[in-house]
């Protein structure tokens, strides 16, 4: 099984700390128990966040893991919202009281092993699955040294691997096996890559043959070289990225579905192959448009074939 990063052993240590009413908290203030819905009133928990989150034990939890005034020493005072018509499909909103836009907006939901792929005894295992997670500073734009991702319309805010680790700390509390999501691209796979792994073995090896590909290139060149579908096998075929689900495993029983030898026979046989970059292609297709002001570094210029007096075309 390919290593992943641990949780940050100061994050399980807060975890450990945060208690059933820490989280559940209310404005109210001294309210017993049976007031907050953990008496015997279990129709009150269902209007808690999976049964166990108030906003406000939400935004407790955040600030004790230290998440919040990380993201106020980026873009200023916040504001969290949590949208819960449904509260076992919620959404969380951190807004930016300065720019008046979120700078984190994440859906979650539970879900079973069976919708990832994971079959025989795991299929019912419960997951906790992020459907969606946007993190940005709306108040920065691009440059040359932090050009754009794939489907990135601000820079990032550097906090995704906090983010997740808290996320993966929830999964545990709410009595799930493992935190799931679907990638849309290969740069966020890159960077689910340090705590996550595809479901499928297969899907693993192919992200580990494209990543090992564009190595020589600039994180975000590799990024926009494999979403524009500019690396080829040694046949000369496109070999493109295809969203699959990745999962963080919470628990050692779930760990073993990466263990088997099938899952790691697949990932051998997909990151065996050598892939290399057309760099034809990438030159025709690059969306100069969506790219910083001004010339590109003297390294990247070359590659790309850039020249200054050349029009910018939408492709």
């Amino acid at each position: 099984m390919p290593r992943t990063q641990p949780v940050n052993p100061r994050y399980r240590r807060i975890y450990r700390a945060l208690s059933g009413p820490d989280l559940a908290v209310s404005e109210r203030v001294g309210m017993s128990l049976e007031d907050l819905g953990l008496g015997n009133a279990e129709a009150s928990r269902a209007d808690l966040v999976f049964g166990t989150y108030s906003p406000q034990g939400l935004e407790r939890a955040l600030r004790a893991y230290g998440l919040l005034q990380r993201v106020e020493e980026r873009v200023g005072p916040v504001e969290l919202r949590a949208v819960c018509t449904d509260p076992y499909r919620p959404r969380i909103i951190v807004m930016s009281r300065r720019f008046y836009a979120p700078v984190a907006d994440l859906e979650l939901r539970r879900t079973t092993g069976d919708e990832v792929g994971l079959g025989d005894a795991l299929a019912t295992t419960p997951l906790l699955y992020v459907d969606s997670l946007l993190l940005q500073h709306p108040g920065r734009s691009f440059d040359w040294h932090r050009p754009p991702l794939p489907g990135q319309n601000h820079p990032g805010l550097k906090l995704a691997g906090h983010i997740l680790d808290v996320l993966l700390l929830m999964a545990r509390r709410l009595g799930t096996e493992a935190l799931a999501l679907t990638p849309s691209t290969f740069s966020a796979a890159c960077v689910y890559d340090r705590r996550f792994l595809f479901a499928d073995g297969a899907a693993q090896g192919r992200f580990l043959a494209l990543r090992q590909a564009g190595q020589h290139l600039p994180r975000w060149l590799h990024a926009w070289a494999v979403e524009l579908r500019c690396m080829r096998d040694e046949q000369g075929q496109t070999v493109a990225f295809k969203p699959s689900p990745m999962l963080a495993p919470a628990s050692s029983r779930l760990g073993q579905h990466f263990d088997a030898n099938a899952w790691d026979d697949a990932l051998q046989l997909e990151a065996r192959r050598l892939l290399s970059l057309d760099e034809e292609t990438l030159q025709r297709r690059f969306p100069w448009e969506r790219m910083p002001p001004g010339p590109p570094p003297e390294r990247v210029a070359e590659l790309l074939g850039y020249d200054p007096l050349a029009p910018v075309v939408a492709h």
